[in-house]
């Protein structure tokens, strides 16, 4: 917690914290063929997920007021189609933007006064998200979702779990 922090951000940022160290992990050590594979047709490939993560983050900041182009467009928008992995950036380009993204994230939440994190939620209606607090909070059990697929995955194809 930072000295301007609300306490109501704090386990919300260590949850963002969490999830951006599992990701990392979860994507080391794979070749891009893996991170790109699907174990049926109707699973999304690990990579895929890990920029839906990012776009995720950017999206959590425009909530909050901040604006963060990923450079992706809709390529990893929720309900996007799975494209081939010649258009995939990167891994190292979507951790690059993934630690932007979150020095963002976290700064932006660390300035975030308890009046403003009681105002309406705005833009789009989150599942029981009817504040700005709660939309944030949203995002980051959305982002948890996320990262258990990718352990999952990670442990279908193969390599060690992520925790425990």
């Amino acid at each position: 917690m930072t000295a301007s922090e609300s306490p109501l951000v704090t386990p919300i940022r260590k949850i963002y914290l969490t999830n951006q160290g599992l990701t990392a992990k979860a994507l080391d050590g794979l070749t891009f063929q893996q991170l790109t594979s699907r174990l049926t047709e109707n699973n999304t490939p690990m990579l895929w997920i890990a920029a839906h993560i990012v776009q995720s983050r950017a999206f959590a900041l425009k909530l909050m007021g901040e604006d963060f182009d990923t450079q992706w467009g809709k390529l990893f928008a929720r309900g996007a189609a799975v494209p081939e992995p010649s258009l995939y950036p990167p891994v190292s380009d979507i951790a690059d933007r993934m630690a932007e993204v979150s020095a963002l994230l976290y700064s932006r939440l660390s300035s975030l006064s308890p009046e403003q994190l009681a105002l309406p939620a705005p833009g789009v209606t989150l599942p029981n998200s009817d504040t700005l607090l709660e939309q944030i909070g949203f995002l980051g059990l959305h982002e948890s979702y996320h990262v258990g697929q990718l352990a999952y995955i990670r442990k279908s194809l193969g390599f060690p779990g992520l925790v425990g």
